[in-house]
């Protein structure tokens, strides 16, 4: 029970440089994260796990990185019944205020309408953007944003803190 899947799709690098990071902080709390690159994936590779880490940068104006889009129809696909979710995502809040980390929006709608359990919601504290996809409401995204072109400086300690998060959330799960 102590598995986690970690799925991202990354054209700069940013998004599995990212994910790795993550993996990291989540074996210093004892978990054995695998990490998955979208591009390579298959359904049943994200079905094999009750928790799971998607990790999709935004592109443009609002796009989903590509390999992700291309695997869209397959999530469609999955039952996320029983399975809890956290969204990370890399954008550019300056270029792009207006579609900042929209992909994490878009990829929760999916997975939301699959029966996800969303988990590890993220503070908009200490960004700067106009609009978002990827909110939950005005003070948090759905899970954590992150800003490699703008606020590189602030990768780690948000990975760290996130990781915490999400380690707590599965705690207090496998509890109840």
């Amino acid at each position: 029970m102590k598995k986690i899947g970690i799925f991202f799709g990354s054209d700069t690098g940013n998004t599995e440089k990212i994910s790795k990071i993550l993996a990291k902080n989540l074996k210093s709390f004892g978990y054995e994260p695998e990490i998955y690159n979208i591009a390579n994936s298959k359904k049943e590779y994200l079905e094999s796990f009750n928790f799971l880490l998607l990790g999709i940068p935004t592109w443009y104006y609002g796009e989903a990185q590509c390999d992700w889009y291309d695997f869209f129809d397959t999530l469609k696909e999955i039952n996320f019944l029983n399975k809890y979710v956290g969204i990370f995502g890399c954008g550019d809040q300056e270029d792009y205020p207006e579609y900042f980390c929209d992909a994490m929006g878009i990829l929760k709608e999916i997975i939301k309408k699959r029966n996800a359990n969303l988990i590890g919601k993220w503070s908009t504290e200490g960004y700067k953007f106009q609009r978002s996809k990827a909110l939950e409401d005005e003070k948090n995204f759905i899970g954590l944003a992150i800003d490699e072109d703008r606020q590189p400086d602030l990768t780690n300690q948000r990975v760290k803190n996130w990781a915490k998060l999400i380690v707590d959330h599965i705690n207090r799960i496998k509890e109840s």
